[in-house]
């Protein structure tokens, strides 16, 4: 015969009642436990690189990092993870012959993947023997990948300015709006490298060419932090969230001291080209978690766990000098008005890279 659920519930209940009676305990089904939340590893370990002005790019599951000797060549690194860039293999891809506008002082090469080629946008100068005359000669310039390949071979694409053709470096290229801009850092008309150094934008007609007829000031070096040492804006990234908020992020005082640290000119809407279309704000992100002047950020780099990494040097030490940077990475949040959220720099801290968490 079958015994019916209802009546072996009956039982098993007054079977309790028993014993609970008798002053015995009731044995009770243990609740499944949550299985135990792995703790994060440390796969990446600060710092990444050597030197200054990273500018990385992840393309089809490869970290690339490209950085500059400081003289005449660009390097490029590559990895299948941002941490695997610190054990990679610098190769030159470039290097600017002598006798030409572009020959001395290559500084922070920009890469990009940009309808459908790769392209690195560099300042560089005519050598003039000292640092200064040479540094006054500054331009912005650009090579192209020959390929698909960025490890392979470039060429030389030429210079790229607007009718000023004033002293210009840190050139970074973006879309926003259907339209390509080009921004830089620069400085007042016959100024060379003298300060003050501003932020300048145009509107391009591709990735290579400027079609506005002349630059747009949209950031001038006006608050303590900017100017205590040197007045300068330089470096600019456009930080561009999924809500659609664009934040221009820049580096902002002497890139030689402490004082160094990031600033932000958030779009307002209206013309991109007006001073008065952006609100700044800053410092964004200074000294801190035991390194000094945080700069020379890279274009947001996308993250395994949905955040972009904040690719950036720091100087290790507080004595004035470039001679002390290097690179770090740390995850950076949107913020809930769509700006990016920095915080305050972690420095040597690991994390682990896969959960973008500190280890």
């Amino acid at each position: 015969m079958t015994t019916r659920p209802s009546l072996i519930r009956a039982l098993v209940a007054g079977a309790g009642a028993l014993l609970l009676a008798a002053g015995l305990a009731v044995p009770m089904a243990a609740a499944p436990s949550a299985p135990a939340e792995a703790a994060p590893s440390c796969t990446l370990s600060n710092p990444i690189s050597n030197g200054a002005d990273p500018s990385v790019w992840l393309r089809n599951g490869v970290y690339y990092l490209a950085q500059s000797d400081g003289a005449r060549s660009i390097s490029l690194k590559a990895a299948s993870t941002l941490s695997g860039l610190s054990t990679a293999t610098a190769r030159t891809i470039f290097t600017a012959p002598t006798g030409t506008d572009h020959s001395a002082q290559t500084w922070a090469p920009e890469l990009e993947y940009l309808d459908g080629r790769w392209i690195i946008y560099y300042a560089a100068a005519t050598d003039r023997g000292s640092f200064d005359a040479t540094n006054d000669t500054h331009r912005m310039f650009a090579i192209t990948a020959n390929g698909q390949d960025p490890l392979g071979t470039w060429s030389f694409a030429g210079k790229i300015a607007d009718s000023t053709d004033q002293w210009a470096i840190d050139g970074t290229v973006f879309r926003y709006q259907d339209s390509w801009w080009m921004l830089w850092s620069g400085t007042p008309t016959g100024n060379g490298g003298r300060a003050p150094q501003q932020i300048y934008i145009a509107h391009m007609s591709d990735p290579l060419h400027i079609d506005q007829d002349h630059r747009r000031l949209i950031g001038n070096p006006d608050q303590a932090w900017e100017t205590s040492r040197q007045a300068i804006m330089e470096g600019p990234e456009a930080w561009i969230s999924p809500s659609g908020t664009l934040s221009i992020v820049y580096n902002a005082n002497a890139s030689w001291t402490t004082s160094y640290a990031l600033g932000m000119l958030v779009y307002k809407g209206g013309d991109m080209t007006t001073y008065q279309s952006y609100a700044k704000r800053g410092p964004v992100f200074s000294s801190g978690g035991g390194v000094y002047g945080p700069g020379g950020e890279s274009i947001p780099v996308p993250g395994a766990n949905g955040m972009n990494w904040n690719v950036y040097h720091a100087k290790t030490t507080t004595a004035d000098g470039w001679d002390d940077r290097k690179v770090f990475a740390q995850p950076v949040p949107w913020a809930a008005d769509g700006t990016p959220a920095f915080g305050t720099p972690t420095g040597f801290a690991g994390y682990d890279e896969a959960l973008q968490q500190r280890c």
